[in-house]
């Protein structure tokens, strides 16, 4: 029988909400809540809200809120409930994991405990939801995501199939439209244009790379183009039928090094502390100073003009931290895709860094000294001031090739 149809009217509306079970769970909540400000003086408990729906939040913001909860617990012990929404989940195995490790609530009782404990102003009882490790735990703690001894089995018997039993592969994870697109075919995302790249300008790198030794993994969920490509150590496994989530997780978890267009997939190797490199990347500040990735961005180019703008341009005018279409299109500026030969240039840099063959002029680390100081010198756009340091660094070929920028 369908309970909702016998209802007035006027109240079929708030069942389709589950207004009704929260209504009832509402005083055990309260009482649950009274009991944490009891406790307070002895245990710190507070909620953390999940979000599930992209893969980046749902592994990253958990993997902060961990983290900052096991730095507080060394003056005082600091307990953490996560909520997570009935909503979308990205990957439903990274959820599992999560929920395997961690004290989790949902559905009604999950949201009543959390709305209200949000509420709380004096006493706050929830944790910021962000990416941003704002006290550089990243490099003090591993990660806090782990797989059993029967996932680390299932993803070696994996690579020993495909004969990468050494893990010397790399990811490659190229934004398009495609994903938006198929999870949300309700809402246009022409807005994040200039995010996407043309897969064919990387064959270049992603062969260079396979020749070096390295087994190239071209990732993604959904894609609007295969990688044409035949190069043996190269897999199209966006495209080829290997896709799983849990290969998502475990190759991003054992990458030598990820080269990514800045997705949500490329926190996973970010969470398990491998490294990354961002190409083809516009609104480039936030990751230059909060992580520590190596960056080749994108260039922009004044219409009036027809000269690159440099970084004191981009930084004065906020250019660089701006990613919607709309937005920059009112700086009357075009933004220019890298050419194959910069990817590739891009790509070895970091496998020479990874390898341990990268070397560091000085007239690279003035150019990184330069970028840094010329960040401090707009400290509006610093995320938090504990950064006093860019925790990322522009790429030594990009530098080499556009040496204007930093005029």
């Amino acid at each position: 029988m369908n309970l909702k149809s016998k209802l007035p009217n006027r109240f079929q509306k708030y069942a389709s909400f589950g207004i009704f079970p929260k209504l009832i769970l509402l005083p055990f909540a309260l009482g649950f809540i009274g009991l944490i400000v009891l406790v307070r003086p002895f245990v710190v408990i507070k909620f953390f809200k999940v979000n599930p729906w992209r893969i980046g939040h749902l592994l990253v913001e958990v993997e902060v809120a961990r983290l900052n909860a096991l730095e507080a617990s060394n003056t005082k012990k600091h307990f953490v409930i996560y909520y997570v929404p009935e909503r979308r989940v990205a990957n439903q195995y990274a959820l599992e994991i999560w929920r395997r490790e961690l004290p989790t609530v949902s559905q009604s009782w999950g949201w009543t405990l959390y709305t209200i404990a949000s509420k709380f102003r004096t006493l706050p009882l929830t944790l910021p939801i962000t990416t941003i490790d704002h006290l550089n735990l990243f490099q003090k703690y591993p990660s806090t995501f782990m797989f059993n001894e029967n996932e680390e089995k299932l993803g070696e018997d994996f690579l020993n199939s495909i004969n990468c039993a050494n893990k010397k592969f790399v990811c490659l994870m190229v934004r398009d439209s495609a994903y938006l697109e198929t999870i949300r075919k309700d809402k246009s995302f022409e807005f994040y244009k200039y995010r996407d790249s043309n897969i064919d300008t990387y064959v270049l790198a992603a062969e260079a790379l396979a020749t070096r030794g390295y087994t190239v993994f071209r990732m993604g969920q959904v894609v609007k183009d295969p990688f044409r490509t035949s190069h043996p150590n190269i897999i199209d496994y966006a495209t080829n039928g290997m896709r799983t989530e849990f290969l998502d997780l475990y190759l991003g978890s054992k990458c030598r090094f990820c080269i990514s267009t800045g997705t949500g997939f490329d926190f996973i190797p970010y969470i398990f502390r491998r490294p990354v490199m961002y190409v083809n990347i516009i609104a480039f500040d936030e990751a230059l100073i909060s992580r520590p990735f190596l960056i080749y961005p994108k260039t922009y180019r004044s219409l009036e003009t027809q000269k690159n703008l440099n970084l004191q341009e981009l930084l004065t005018r906020n250019i660089v931290h701006v990613n919607h279409a709309p937005e920059l299109d009112d700086f009357n500026i075009a933004i220019c895709d890298l050419s194959a030969e910069e990817i590739l240039d891009a790509s070895l840099e970091m496998a020479e860094r990874v390898e341990g063959f990268f070397t560091r002029t000085s007239e690279y680390e003035f150019a990184v000294n330069r970028t840094n100081s010329l960040f401090q010198r707009h400290s509006s756009l610093l995320i938090d001031r504990r950064f006093n340091k860019l925790q990322g660094e522009i790429a030594s070929c990009f530098f080499n090739r556009y040496p204007r920028f930093l005029d």
